[in-house]
């Protein structure tokens, strides 16, 4: 009779330490994956700041198509153009109209980088960026560039 405690406190023993051991794996594994967010989180909040750009210029072509220059302003080297995002504001629509890059109306695609010496397809601290935009209808007035990391400029047109 006392061999069957004994046993059972034995087994409860060795339960408690497999749970604890669990416990303690899981603890450390969740930590772990809590200092890689922050750290990504402040690679990307770092990399936020020291990125910018600025439109130069805007012009007018002929069938619904706006030109637009873009220079990168900061020290960041933008490879993902294709995220990027542009809005446009014209006479007779209220909200912003969205475009995404591709063909067609309601569109924006890449023409050139200029000087694209260095990343070639990557836009590059100090080279300019020409974009055309295929808007429906109106004239734009306002035009919105937005980088895939958040950062923006607008300008009136």
């Amino acid at each position: 009779m006392a061999s069957a405690s004994l046993i059972a406190t034995a087994f409860a023993l060795i339960m408690l330490i497999i749970t604890a051991y669990f416990l303690v794996g899981v603890v450390l594994t969740t930590a772990q994956v809590v200092s890689t967010a922050q750290t990504d989180q402040l690679n990307q909040q770092g990399e936020r700041v020291r990125t910018g750009i600025t439109i130069n210029n805007v012009t007018i072509g002929l069938g619904s198509i706006a030109y637009t220059e873009l220079e990168n302003t900061g020290s960041v080297v933008i490879s993902d153009i294709k995220y990027m995002d542009v809005y446009t504001i014209n006479g007779t629509a209220n909200p912003p109209i969205y475009y995404s890059q591709g063909a067609g109306t309601g569109t924006w695609s890449k023409v050139s980088i200029e000087p694209d010496i260095i990343n070639p397809g990557q836009w590059d601290p100090m080279e300019v960026m020409n974009i055309s935009i295929s808007y429906p209808g109106d004239d734009p007035v306002w035009i919105k560039v937005t980088t895939p990391n958040g950062i923006s400029d607008s300008a009136y047109i």
